[in-house]
């Protein structure tokens, strides 16, 4: 399957290391309440509602920066990593679902 320019999929191992390693930032496209019981430390809530087509997020605005996405599952991520590319974000790189997180979760930052 051949993705779209500016958007691939990464593993969680992979994505982990890029965020010890490299100034990315990382978005959870959950709804809040999601968010609030469980997240990646230091990730941003956009939920997926707020990512529509040829809409430059304010939380976002270099569209050269890398963005790692996720959700609970990996699906919703994908069709936000993919928006996004689609929208001109150059490097957003989907991670999957927390479900699949073994570096725990936090409440707060």
């Amino acid at each position: 399957m051949s993705e779209k320019p500016g958007y691939s999929e990464i593993s969680p191992h992979d994505a982990y290391k890029l965020m010890r390693t490299s100034s990315v930032i990382v978005v959870d496209v959950r709804e809040p309440h999601e968010y609030d019981f469980g997240h990646i430390r230091g990730a941003i809530n956009i939920p997926l509602g707020q990512i529509v087509p040829g809409r430059i997020l304010p939380e976002l605005p270099d569209m050269k920066k890398t963005i790692l996405v996720y959700c609970r599952s990996g699906r919703r991520s994908g069709m936000a990593g993919r928006t996004m590319a689609n929208t001109g974000y150059e490097d957003v790189r989907n991670f999957g679902g927390v479900i699949h997180w073994p570096y725990g979760l936090v409440r707060e930052d």
